[in-house]
C-alpha cells in the first residue's frame, strides 16, 4: 500500500494541495479509499466468476451504506479486513446458491429480523480510531435507523416480486451488519476493561 500512497502523497505535498499538518489525515483517507476500491473490485470479480452479479451488487450496496453509518467491528489490519470481507461475501454467495425458493425467503425473514433487532439495539458503535461525540452519535443513530427502514422496504418489494435470492442477499447484509455491531460493542467493552 505504501508503494501506491507514497508517490501520490509526494505529488500532493509538492504541488501544495496538502499541507504538512494535514498530510497524515489525507494519507489515511486515501488509504481507506484505495482499500475500499480493492475490496469492491475483488467482490465484483467474484460476482462475475460465480454468476452472482445482481446478488453481489445488492449486498455491496446495502452492506456498504449500513456499515458506513452503523459502525461496529473493524479488522486490525488491511489484510485481515480484505480476508474478512471476502469471507463474508463468499458466505453470502454460498447461501444464495445453496438455499433457494421459499427456503431462501423464510431464511431471509429470520436474517432481516435478527439484523434489525441488533441495529436498533446497538447502532451506532464507534471505534478508537473513529470515536463519536454526542451530536455524531445522534446523527449516525438516525441514519442507521433510516437506512435500516429503507432496507426493509427494499426487502419487502423484492419479496413481493418473489426475488427470493435477492431478499436473502439483502437480509444477509443487514444481519452481518448487526453481528459486526455486536462484535464491535464486545471489543469496545473488552478494551475499556483493560
Amino acid at each position: 500500500m505504501d508503494k501506491i500512497l507514497d508517490p501520490i502523497m509526494n505529488k500532493l505535498l509538492d504541488r501544495g494541495f496538502v499541507e504538512d499538518g494535514n498530510a497524515e489525515i489525507v494519507r489515511y483517507g486515501l488509504e481507506l479509499i484505495i482499500m475500499k476500491a480493492i475490496i469492491s473490485a475483488a467482490m465484483i470479480t467474484a460476482a462475475v466468476f460465480t454468476e452472482s452479479i445482481p446478488e453481489v451488487l445488492v449486498f455491496i450496496l446495502i452492506y456498504a451504506v449500513l456499515r458506513g453509518c452503523c459502525g461496529g467491528y473493524h479488522a486490525c489490519s488491511r489484510i485481515v479486513c480484505f480476508i474478512l470481507s471476502m469471507f463474508l461475501l463468499s458466505a453470502v454467495i454460498s447461501a444464495v446458491k445453496l438455499i433457494e425458493g421459499r427456503a431462501a425467503f423464510f431464511t431471509s425473514i429470520g436474517f432481516i429480523c435478527m439484523g434489525a433487532v441488533l441495529i436498533i439495539s446497538l447502532a451506532p458503535v464507534d471505534t478508537p480510531n473513529k470515536p463519536f461525540d454526542i451530536t455524531e452519535r445522534q446523527v449516525f443513530r438516525k441514519r442507521s435507523l433510516a437506512i435500516s427502514a429503507a432496507s426493509f422496504l427494499m426487502w419487502t418489494v423484492l419479496a413481493l416480486l418473489k426475488l427470493y435470492n435477492l431478499t436473502l442477499t439483502l437480509s444477509s447484509a443487514v444481519f452481518i451488519t448487526g453481528l459486526l455491531l455486536a462484535a464491535g460493542r464486545l471489543t469496545k467493552r473488552k478494551g475499556e476493561a483493560t
